[in-house]
């Protein structure tokens, strides 16, 4: 495990020196490090995607997104890595039960507050399918779910996470489907094998350094066997502009720009899969920089498994969302959790794009 001092100290130092020194002094000092500087404002190119291997994960708020997209394009996404999030709909456009019953219920005897239903929200979401509002719901059943709450988490608490199990079983999604951890003693945060901060923390930038590779492990379980991570990056993190994708992004959430992996084959026109990753309040580059885009482990996953990865960025908003937080309670409108859902529809529409060839 690198010590927290040690990797706090590197990034600011690269930071100060940038990039072409950095990376020859930490040569000379022999640690091993796997960077790629971001090619900046480019387009979304066509790929060669597979549209039946289309999956998606996040953290936190970017947990409750990527179970939202599960859900309401559940023709087109075929998995869902779920790390200190919840079941779909939890908050029902309610601010306060966002932030009590789907992040923090406390059973005491004066004022209980209950965790979420996981098999009324299944209920719930019936409903919109039948409606129209969301995919079929029946297409889950046989979609792989990756689940993860850490034993220190002091912001979404583990019942919360149990709920998300509930949810996904009350829809017919079978045990053998769904891998859940929750014995690791890591705070709230994406966790690696070696870099971030101590893994019982909860705190900036929520990436913990815990001995457990959680990017290898939601890939594996949501596509089969893999080949090992490369150490040696042979693609391009690409910056391309998200106001194609949504007008006015800040106005609804989204940031200016996101950011893309595209291993080299995949660049080539080899035939690819596509996940969607999606960070977590305070974690896009406005306030993190590269640590979720470039430090979570995906991209080292990708390269060596024909893997494009996309992380489209969220954005602060003043009084309506003032953490940068991916939409899970009804910041945007009322729809956030439908296909018709601004953020969620823009990042499809990014998919979209990318699949068209």
């Amino acid at each position: 495990m690198v010590n927290e001092v040690v990797t706090t100290f590197l990034q600011r130092l690269k930071a100060v020196l940038g990039v072409l020194v950095f990376v020859i002094l930490t040569a000379m000092l022999g640690l091993t490090l796997v960077f790629v500087q971001p090619v900046s404002a480019q387009e979304l190119r066509s790929l060669n995607i597979d549209r039946n291997n289309i999956t998606v994960s996040g953290l936190s708020s970017g947990a409750y997104m990527a179970v939202q997209m599960h859900t309401a394009f559940s023709n087109r996404i075929q998995g869902a890595g779920v790390v200190a999030g919840g079941p779909f709909y939890c908050a029902q456009d309610t601010l306060t039960k966002a932030l009590t019953t789907c992040m923090k219920p406390i059973p005491i005897a004066a004022n209980p507050l209950k965790p979420p239903n996981g098999k009324e929200l299944a209920a719930i979401a019936r409903e919109f399918s039948n409606e129209g509002k969301t995919d079929p719901i029946s297409n889950l059943r046989d979609d792989n779910v990756y689940l993860f709450s850490g034993t220190k988490d002091s912001i979404v608490y583990t019942s919360v996470m149990d709920a998300t199990q509930k949810f996904y079983r009350a829809l017919g999604v079978g045990n053998n489907h769904i891998k859940y951890i929750k014995n690791i003693p890591a705070g709230h945060g994406f966790i690696t094998p070696d870099w971030g901060k101590q893994c019982s923390l909860s705190q900036s930038p929520f990436i913990n350094d815990c001995d457990y590779d959680q990017a290898g492990e939601i890939l594996k379980h949501l596509l089969g066997k893999l080949n090992p991570p490369t150490k040696t990056l042979s693609g391009q993190l690409i910056e391309f502009k998200q106001d194609k994708f949504v007008r006015n992004p800040r106005a609804h959430g989204m940031a200016q720009k996101g950011y893309i992996y595209i291993p080299q084959a995949c660049a080539d026109g080899e035939a690819c899969r596509l996940h969607i990753a999606l960070h977590g309040c305070e974690q896009s580059y406005e306030d993190i920089g590269d640590e979720y885009y470039a430090h979570t482990g995906y991209n080292q996953w990708a390269d060596s498994n024909n893997i494009v990865v996309l992380y489209p960025q969220a954005h602060r908003i003043r009084l309506k969302n003032p953490k940068g937080c991916w939409d899970w309670w009804g910041y945007t409108n009322g729809d956030y959790a439908f296909k018709n859902s601004v953020q969620a529809s823009a990042i499809m529409k990014m998919v979209d794009q990318l699949s068209s060839n």
